[in-house]
């Protein structure tokens, strides 16, 4: 991949360079930022020290666009990651071996002489249009019901028909596994290799009633004839993985849902709600006799704001069904919401497909390496949410925010844990609450385009974080930080 990143921007210079100047535009744009923040307690408790962070690390992301036309653009998106000093956590993984690698703690530019090999492909597609109708092929970014279901970088395709001004109809294809070619010999039985592809096909409207309000229905279907091998950097999916010890196999997962933004005078609104069919076939031997599961879940979420000049309002609302017991052994109905992603919990990489980011601690906000055991992440599932915050803009250049956010779960989870480090002995805990957390930024404009952010979060953990890891020991998640930031 380093080599393959270094040729393809070596290739886009001497093209930039070489080319006559009227045979297209260049235009470039990105995004910097570095940011310290510190965390303790993540793992629920304060004995083991496992989670407690302090780091400083900066990320780089440069745009580059060919314009050969308004109808033709050829566009590349690239970044760049460092922590400073180069150690252990840098970009996907705490393994910080010191091996070469965008993935290991010694190959940051971050360490002691530079020198880093870090720089990875975001995206690199090709956008076009045919008189109206647009189309864009290659890696790019998607999103799905507002990061609810999917909002990450993948490959595929878009083909957007507009047919006026109100109404775009959009078709997606995603390609997010390939099995590979040839036969692959898995438990001791030989198949296709193609079997084992993982592939999305998304019908995804905007219907613009004015400027102001907008519908978007969908409706997607996730399809692999056998999801086993299915992940992504080396990370499986931690809605599926529960579905492995039943022998899972074909996934034919479907969602269909609509959402709505508008805005009235000083208030703005909005709504979504989200459904999902489908199966996933299991063996029946390993499920109570059913051959499948049938996956039922859903969420719902209403949000709104409140204009007040230099203050704002505003309120959220998320409740996404769930499967804290993992009963669809038993019945064959999965009623937990299927978040269709991976799932990294520490390493700075929290890119887990949904990105419907909430509470800085317990939701993967501004410091997004990690959330605490237990807690939800961006992938909601088995959630009642409630979020009531608002800000405050003191002067042009300064503005204070605050938000309360309350979580727990829609069904109550049960889990085994032990009681301490030195006490292995096991307990076993039924309980529905996340916890109440309370968030505090300010935020700064140091001059033109250079913002300075510094936050603050506390978080009153429930059961379901506080007991986590061990069953006494119990602490309270904390977290400060800040982030100085551009784009261009």
């Amino acid at each position: 991949m380093k080599k393959l990143s270094v040729l393809l921007v070596a290739a886009i210079m001497v093209l930039a360079l070489t080319m006559p100047a009227a045979a297209f535009e260049n235009e470039f744009g990105g995004f910097w930022r570095t940011r310290a923040f510190s965390e303790w307690n993540f793992t629920g408790e304060d004995v083991s020290k496992l989670k407690d962070t302090e780091r400083i690390d900066t990320r780089t992301r440069l745009f580059y666009t060919a314009k050969f036309s308004d109808n033709l653009k050829f566009v590349n998106k690239f970044e760049m990651n460092a922590q400073w000093g180069g150690s252990v956590g840098t970009m996907n993984n705490t393994t910080g071996t010191g091996a070469t690698g965008t993935s290991a703690g010694g190959a940051t530019y971050g360490q002691l002489a530079a020198d880093g090999a870090n720089l990875v492909v975001k995206a690199s597609y090709v956008d076009f249009k045919l008189s109206q109708q647009r189309f864009t092929v290659g890696i790019q970014d998607f999103t799905l019901a507002r990061g609810y279901l999917f909002d990450d970088d993948a490959a595929g395709i878009k083909a957007i028909f507009k047919v006026n001004d109100a109404v775009y109809l959009p078709l997606i294809y995603m390609k997010l596994y390939e099995g590979g070619t040839g036969r692959v010999t898995q438990s001791g039985i030989s198949t296709n290799a193609d079997n084992f592809d993982v592939d999305a096909y998304v019908f995804y409207p905007s219907l613009f009633l004015n400027k102001d309000n907008v519908f978007k229905p969908h409706v997607a279907f996730l399809t692999s004839e056998n999801f086993s091998r299915f992940q992504t950097k080396s990370l499986t999916n931690a809605q599926l993985n529960p579905l492995a010890p039943l022998g899972a196999t074909k996934l034919g997962a479907w969602t269909y849902g609509l959402e709505y933004d508008g805005k009235f005078d000083i208030f703005t609104v909005g709504a979504t709600g989200i459904g999902q069919a489908g199966d996933v076939t299991v063996n029946p031997t390993l499920a109570n006799g059913h051959d499948r599961v049938n996956l039922k879940g859903f969420l719902f979420d209403v949000r709104g704001a409140v204009n007040l000049g230099p203050a704002d309002i505003h309120a959220k609302g998320i409740y996404a069904s769930g499967d804290g017991k993992h009963d669809f052994a038993k019945t064959g109905d999965n009623w937990g919401f299927f978040v269709p992603g991976y799932n990294n919990n520490v390493g700075g990489n929290i890119n887990n497909f949904d990105q419907a980011n909430w509470a800085e601690i317990m939701g993967c906000g501004m410091f997004d390496y990690q959330f605490p055991n237990g807690a939800l992440g961006t992938q909601i599932s088995n959630a009642i949410i409630f979020g009531l915050g608002g800000s405050y803009k003191l002067i042009q250049d300064l503005k204070f925010s605050a938000d309360l956010w309350y979580a727990q779960a829609a069904d109550s989870v049960r889990w085994n844990v032990p009681n301490s480090p030195s006490n292995a002995a096991v307990q076993q805990i039924n309980n529905d609450y996340y916890g109440t957390e309370f968030d505090l930024k300010v935020t700064y404009m140091l001059v033109d385009n250079l913002k300075l952010d510094l936050v603050g979060a506390y978080l009153w953990a429930g059961d379901i974080i506080s007991k986590s890891t061990y069953a006494t020991s119990s602490a309270n998640p904390i977290e400060i930080g800040a982030q100085m930031s551009l784009a261009f």
